[in-house]
């Protein structure tokens, strides 16, 4: 009888330390609430989207690069962040106005886009740029949370200029009210992007149909790095 004591008591234990009533491990803690967003930089040199210096933990500003030695005369994106993203805007005061603004893209200063010679409609003589003069310069948010946003040159005449620089800016910014816990991916996607090859033909006061052919836009491919709550 004491030897068979002995078993049952064995194998009571044995089922005891295999359903892990004989160890005591530590529950897995969950991720704290996340405070801000970090941005990875895509490898390459194509077109990229990279993180500027001005970003803060709360906003990543991201530039829109392309390839070093490319000539352009603008691009523009259509890009699908999730809804727990807000897309940021740049306040912008124009010069000379009391007028501002609050706009999801941001202007380099790569592009030319004011007519580079403005004459009086009537007399044909050269005139100051008006600081409301128009410019392609365009963004904002569709359905689905889709940020779309472009900027190309109005004026033939403003010769093309090399990509591998930051053309634009745009923003993304950390909602508190997402629920985020730090080390969440947050998925970016290009779905559509495009940029204006350096031949469109040559300028002329009255548009013709090969200049309208000639100004059609390239797709391109944007590398995108990794956003994620921090």
């Amino acid at each position: 009888m004491r030897t068979l004591g002995c078993l049952i008591s064995g194998l009571m234990l044995s089922l005891a330390l295999a359903c892990g009533g004989g160890s005591n491990p530590a529950k897995t803690q969950a991720a704290p609430a996340a405070t801000g967003l970090a941005y990875t930089d895509p490898s390459g040199t194509g077109w990229r989207l990279v993180k500027d210096a001005s970003s803060t933990p709360t906003r990543v500003v991201l530039n829109l690069v392309g390839p070093t030695g490319l000539m352009t005369r603008g691009a523009g994106f259509n890009l699908l962040a999730p809804a727990s993203v807000k897309y940021g805007t740049f306040h912008v005061d124009i010069p000379g106005t009391t007028h501002s603004t609050d706009f999801p893209i941001a202007d380099t200063g790569v592009y030319q886009l004011l007519n580079t010679d403005p004459r009086d409609p009537w007399t044909g003589d050269p005139i100051p740029t008006h600081p409301l003069e128009p410019t392609l310069l365009a963004g904002g948010v569709k359905a689905g949370h889709i940020l779309t946003v472009g900027i190309f040159q109005k004026d033939r005449r403003a010769t093309a200029k090399d990509s591998g620089v930051a053309l634009a800016r745009i923003a993304l910014e950390f909602d508190a009210a997402a629920g985020l816990r730090a080390g969440d991916i947050l998925p970016l996607t290009v779905l559509k992007a495009r940029h204006q090859a350096e031949d469109i033909g040559p300028f002329s006061v009255s548009p013709t149909v090969a200049m309208a052919e000639k100004a059609h836009l390239v797709d391109m491919t944007i590398a995108l790095g990794v956003l994620r709550a921090n």
